[in-house]
């Protein structure tokens, strides 16, 4: 008896293995096609203005509204995968819609009030500022308000399991611009300007919103007809932030290369690397598809105390990401100034500082989701320190290193924030859970051994 129950518990995670890994594939299938039209975009985008400092205009705004954008989702688009899951599970829908409700509201809101003070800097700084910079960041601070509903209806497709419409913006919008860059010099005769282009990303954002928020209204209909919302703002206020928080010592600490370029070099530097910052990014395209399914596969296991099976799940991660990461490595020392060279000649001096970077990167990928791990287990004010200590060694580090070394200095600087973020927080997850998230063939584990895990109280699971 003992042994056909251990027979039927191998077949079971092997079935939830391999169902793992096939929405792992269809997934990261996604995340190729959205890649690919991203970096698409940004090739023609390159190609259309010319020069490498009209591309370093058009990607300073950018940068800037992205860094804005994560303060004004409020941590609201991650926490739905947490608690429109959670609330769906039980039959809650007068919570599923409260939370569907806040969320619009509050991140609208807060939407409307960074825009205003990207718009409101802008013009403070109209002085320093050169013509095409101060349009570019004027359109954008448009552009932001339009972005954040974008995210926040994508959040709320993955956290009902539309995995595919829930990444329709990396692939719609991409699609748009790229159509609409292509055609205007055509009909007008004229070269792109960088506030156009940023206009005309307006213009396909707006677009994706809509039908973005015809999918998410169709997806939500089966909740829409409650009668009475259930709120509880502060309990997921309480959640939402710290999350918001690690998204926004994320972003600062792994994207303001461009930013510091920009500022301690030249507008010409700040298009370089933000080339290298795009070919080197699409290595994360497997950690970031194996994320959207890993994320409530984590909390179940871990609240369940079913620790051996955690373990094996996160490994299973991790070798995931990591050889998709090494893979990409390979592929771009063999073409990597090829693929530098499609953005222009100019671009090509990038790839030594391009592969500092995705060496550090594929190091830093064969960790797994840590950071979504220590997120779904309640550590999110561990994940917060781990970052904060890290962007002020970097940004410290970041103010003597790039006048000197230039492009290459802030190459080294992105990777190894990566890195010592990542080996921070597996150290973190091993100390707390007794578990090592890298990279291995996982083991039965009906064979390994389990750490008693204490059930998770109503205050521990809204932690």
């Amino acid at each position: 008896m003992f042994e056909g129950a251990k027979q039927d518990a191998q077949e079971a995670q092997l079935s939830h293995s391999q169902g793992f890994l096939s929405q792992a594939a269809r997934s990261i299938a996604m995340r190729v096609s959205a890649a690919g039209l991203t970096f698409g975009m940004a090739l023609v985008v390159a190609r259309a203005l010319g020069d490498r400092g009209l591309f370093g205009e058009y990607s300073l705004a950018i940068f800037w509204m992205n860094i804005l954008a994560i303060v004004a989702k409020l941590g609201f688009d991650t926490a739905s995968l947490r608690f429109i899951a959670q609330y769906r599970a039980g039959g809650e829908d007068a919570l599923v819609r409260g939370y569907d409700v806040t969320a619009r509201r509050w991140t609208f809101g807060m939407s409307l009030v960074m825009s205003a003070v990207m718009l409101m800097g802008t013009l403070l700084l109209r002085s320093m500022l050169s013509e095409g910079v101060f349009w570019c960041l004027t359109i954008a601070s448009a552009l932001l308000p339009v972005i954040v509903g974008i995210q926040l209806r994508e959040a709320g497709l993955l956290a009902f399991g539309r995995v595919m419409f829930g990444q329709t913006s990396g692939v719609l919008m991409p699609l748009i611009l790229i159509a609409l860059v292509l055609s205007l010099p055509l009909l007008t005769q004229q070269r792109l300007s960088p506030p156009l282009v940023v206009g005309l990303q307006l213009v396909s954002a707006v677009i994706t919103l809509t039908f973005v928020d015809w999918m998410n209204r169709r997806t939500f209909a089966e909740v829409t007809e409650v009668e009475q919302p259930e709120v509880r703002t502060r309990e997921w206020l309480h959640v939402a932030v710290p999350i918001l928080l690690v998204q926004f010592l994320n972003l600062v600490q792994h994207q303001s290369g461009i930013g510091l370029c920009g500022a301690l070099l030249d507008k010409e530097a700040a298009g370089l690397f933000s080339a290298v910052v795009r070919v080197a990014g699409v290595l994360f395209l497997g950690l970031q598809a194996i994320n959207m399914i890993a994320a409530p596969t984590i909390a179940s296991l871990y609240h369940s105390g079913r620790q051996a099976e955690l373990e094996r799940f996160v490994k299973t991660c991790s070798l995931a990401s990591g050889g998709f990461a090494f893979a990409f490595m390979l592929v771009m020392i063999l073409f990597g100034r090829t693929v530098l060279g499609i953005f222009g000649d100019q671009y090509v001096e990038g790839f030594v500082p391009m592969m500092v970077m995705i060496a550090g990167l594929s190091l830093a990928a064969a960790a797994g989701p840590v950071t979504q791990f220590l997120l779904m287990t309640g550590h999110q004010w561990d994940c917060i320190k781990v970052f904060s200590v890290n962007v002020v060694v970097c940004l410290a580090a970041a103010i003597v290193v790039i006048p000197t070394y230039g492009v290459l200095g802030a190459a080294v600087i992105a990777a190894f924030a990566r890195l010592s973020s990542c080996a921070s927080m597996v150290l973190l997850i091993k100390r707390k859970h007794n578990l090592w998230c890298i990279a291995g063939w996982p083991t039965d584990s009906t064979k390994a051994p389990t750490r008693p895990t204490e059930p998770a109280t109503p205050q521990r699971a809204a932690a």
